[in-house]
């Protein structure tokens, strides 16, 4: 229990910093600078801190047991399949003219999480 705490407070930190990078490359272009140097270092430091998460996230998830391996697979393939198909059906009903406002990647993003949220809850239930 103590290590999966460890583990979980890793990931929980290279996230924030992930989450931070992630900020500081979408919003400093726009408002604080204009030099495209400072901008590659600010993508390179996130793509830097997506390995981290991934390889903290690996680290976290052989630590598990069956039963969580289990539960988190199932939520990842759930949470990616109705990601990719309804990601796709936001693009086709735009495309087709039914819907008026602009696909976003932070919609689905969104979409993404909370469907990852709800569908380990769900399925850690189940197994109860």
């Amino acid at each position: 229990m103590k290590k999966q705490k460890k583990h979980n407070s890793i990931v929980l930190a290279w996230t924030i910093l992930w989450l931070i990078s992630f900020a500081i490359l979408n919003i400093g272009p726009n408002q604080y600078w204009e030099n495209t140097e400072i901008t590659i270092i600010a993508a390179l430091t996130n793509f830097s801190l997506i390995i981290a998460i991934l390889n903290a996230s690996k680290n976290q998830f052989d630590d598990y047991d069956e039963f969580q391996k289990t539960i988190q697979l199932k939520a990842l393939a759930l949470t990616l399949f109705l990601t990719v198909f309804m990601g796709l059906l936001y693009v086709g009903v735009h495309e087709s003219g039914l819907l008026k406002s602009q696909p976003r990647i932070h919609y689905l993003v969104v979409f993404s999480s909370i469907t990852y949220i709800f569908s380990t809850i769900f399925i850690f239930r189940k197994y109860q």
